[in-house]
C-alpha cells in the first residue's frame, strides 16, 4: 500500500489512519490494564485487611456491614475492568491484524517492525501482550512502550 493522498484534500492515507487507530488502541489498553492492576492490588489487600480485622466478613460469614459491600464492589470493579481491559486488547488485536496485511514498508512506517502474516496469531499476540507491564498514562509513552515490546518479540519461535 503506498503513501499517496487521496484526491480529496485532507483526507488520511490508510498508514496515517492505522497510525492513529495503534496509537488509540494501545493506549486504550494501557490505560485499563493499569486500571485493572491498581484495583486488583486493592482488592487482594483489602483481603488481607479483612483476614487481619474482619475475620467473619473474610470467611464470608457476615453479610450487609459496609466492609462487606467494599469487598464485593471491589471484586465486581476489579471483574468489570479486567473486561475493559480483555476488550481493549482485542481491538489492539484486530488493528495489529490490519496493519500486518500491509506491505513491509507500510508495516515499517506504522510501528517499525514486519511481521509476516502467517505466523500473525492472536494466541501468539496475547503472549506478547502479556510481556507488557509497565503501563503508561499517556498515549504516546503507552504507544512508545507497546513498540519497544513488539520489536523484541521473536514471532514464530
Amino acid at each position: 500500500m503506498g503513501e499517496k493522498k487521496s484526491g480529496i484534500k485532507g483526507k488520511k492515507t490508510k498508514v496515517e489512519l492505522l497510525k492513529e487507530h495503534l496509537l488509540y488502541a494501545a493506549g486504550k489498553y494501557s490505560d485499563y490494564s493499569r486500571y485493572e492492576s491498581s484495583l486488583a492490588s486493592t482488592e487482594e489487600e483489602y483481603d488481607e485487611t479483612l483476614e487481619l480485622y474482619n475475620m467473619d466478613i473474610w470467611l464470608g460469614n457476615s453479610e450487609g456491614t459496609i466492609r462487606d459491600k467494599a469487598a464485593e464492589m471491589l471484586r465486581v470493579t476489579t471483574e468489570l475492568f479486567y473486561d475493559l481491559a480483555d476488550n481493549a486488547a482485542r481491538e489492539l488485536y484486530y488493528v495489529m491484524r490490519e496493519i500486518v496485511e500491509l506491505d513491509e514498508d507500510s508495516q515499517k512506517k506504522i510501528c517499525g517492525v514486519v511481521i509476516p502474516k502467517d505466523i500473525f496469531t492472536e494466541k501468539e499476540f496475547r503472549e506478547m501482550l502479556s510481556e507488557w507491564y509497565e503501563y503508561e498514562y499517556v498515549q504516546e509513552d503507552a504507544l512508545q512502550a507497546y513498540l519497544e515490546i513488539l520489536e523484541r518479540w521473536e514471532w514464530g519461535k
